[in-house]
């Protein structure tokens, strides 16, 4: 029997702030990675009872992570339904980090273009950059820094937790120059990783490119910084122009 490209897997229902939140896990075909993908979903409380369209964030995992590592913290199911927004949490290949450039930049494209047009398609999203993020921590945050550098158009704005940023990060930056794409940057005073978020702002500044640098002191590679720096970046998407639902 043929399998359809798109199938709810699965419903998760975690109990946030005295609110059910569900997310589906769905599978849709890619073309451009010749596999099919996974990825979880949020949809906001009022989605089923309206006909609204609503922003939209990418959150990409850590390394030995998968899908369900958002869902799984206390503090997210009942945070994320404050935005009104959808949240979209892609399975990323496990090997991404190991991956070479050319690799990474395929599934870079891929999240930019058949990741986001899928959920464009299937979901009431307002489809246009600047009510669309992508951020994420650790490898999650460099899959979200090199795509929207990458693909400069698509995204309104970057959450970059502890990322996992090499020296290609540089010239990818250069090549941006002139984006109109946000970038938070953050990164724990003690974490290994704190230079390459340096490097990157010091970058991002050089070449003119909007955003905003935090470090956290005495922040470790751990998820009691990322908890935090979650709230306070979704605090950062609802004080911005065009991240409200609409018709």
């Amino acid at each position: 029997m043929t399998r359809p490209l798109c199938a709810v897997l699965a419903i998760v229902t975690l109990s946030a702030s005295g609110a059910a939140a569900q997310a589906r896990t769905v599978r849709h075909a890619s073309t451009a990675l010749g596999s099919e993908r996974i990825f979880s979903i949020l949809l906001p409380s009022a989605y089923a009872d309206s006909d609204r369209r609503y922003p939209v964030v990418y959150l990409f995992h850590g390394g030995g992570q998968d899908h369900t590592a958002f869902m799984a913290r206390a503090m997210f199911p009942g945070l994320a339904r404050k935005q009104e927004a959808i949240f979209v949490m892609p399975a990323a290949d496990r090997n991404y980090s190991g991956m070479s450039v050319d690799g990474q930049a395929r599934y870079n494209a891929y999240v930019a273009s058949e990741l986001v047009d899928y959920v464009d398609a299937h979901y009431r999203t307002i489809a246009a950059p600047q009510s669309r993020a992508i951020a994420g921590i650790s490898m999650g945050g460099r899959i979200a820094t090199m795509t929207a550098l990458q693909h400069p158009q698509r995204f309104g704005i970057v959450g970059a937790f502890s990322a996992a940023l090499r020296m290609d990060a540089n010239d990818a930056v250069a090549a941006a120059a002139g984006s109109p794409t946000y970038f938070y940057v953050s990164c724990g005073t003690r974490d290994s990783l704190l230079p390459a978020s340096q490097q990157f702002v010091m970058r991002l500044a050089e070449h003119k490119l909007a955003h905003e640098y935090h470090e956290i002191p005495g922040g470790e590679h751990a998820w009691n910084v990322w908890d935090e720096e979650l709230r306070v970046f979704f605090d950062l998407l609802s004080k911005r122009a065009n991240w409200k639902s609409g018709k």
